[in-house]
């Protein structure tokens, strides 16, 4: 990192992987060409994890149904300062291996994880979502092998 004054500790990074809205997700196709796409994640530093879900079809999909390397970045905080031409940010990036996962005790407790990120008040509903809709649901683990944080304030 360029920046080493900016550079926080991974403990920050995966907060702002828990807090963001939504992350970017980056890949390469098999030709090498890039493809980037937001999506709804959930941190789970516990287990090295950021998990997110998606169809089972679609070019993103296709490009990592058999696994691939990827990178994920997340904003968790961003305010523009005013005549200073500058944003302060919270902001991080995880790099790692994707893969779909099978296990079904995984699957729920990522999905667990997902909808009480956006949705803390919902209890147990998620297990009457999986029953709905489990089958056509593709849940994703990004196994984080670096993650990165950095913090600008002025």
């Amino acid at each position: 990192m360029r920046r080493k004054d900016r550079q926080r500790d991974a403990d920050f990074a995966w907060q702002v992987m828990r807090e963001a809205p939504y992350a970017t997700l980056s890949l390469a196709d098999g030709a090498g060409r890039p493809y980037a796409v937001p999506v709804s994640q959930a941190a789970d530093e516990e287990v090295g994890a950021i998990y997110f879900h998606c169809a089972l079809a679609g070019e993103k999909y296709e490009i990592f149904k058999d696994g691939c390397e990827a990178a994920m970045s997340a904003v968790s905080h961003a305010e523009i300062i005013p005549d200073e031409y500058t944003v302060a940010y919270a902001s991080a990036v995880a790099r790692g291996r994707l893969e779909i996962v099978t296990d079904e005790k995984e699957r729920m407790r990522a999905i667990k994880i997902l909808c009480m990120q956006f949705d803390p008040e919902a209890g147990e509903k998620y297990v009457s979502c999986m029953k709905n809709s489990g089958a056509r649901t593709c849940v994703v683990r990004l196994s984080v092998k670096e993650i990165t944080g950095k913090e600008g304030n002025d």
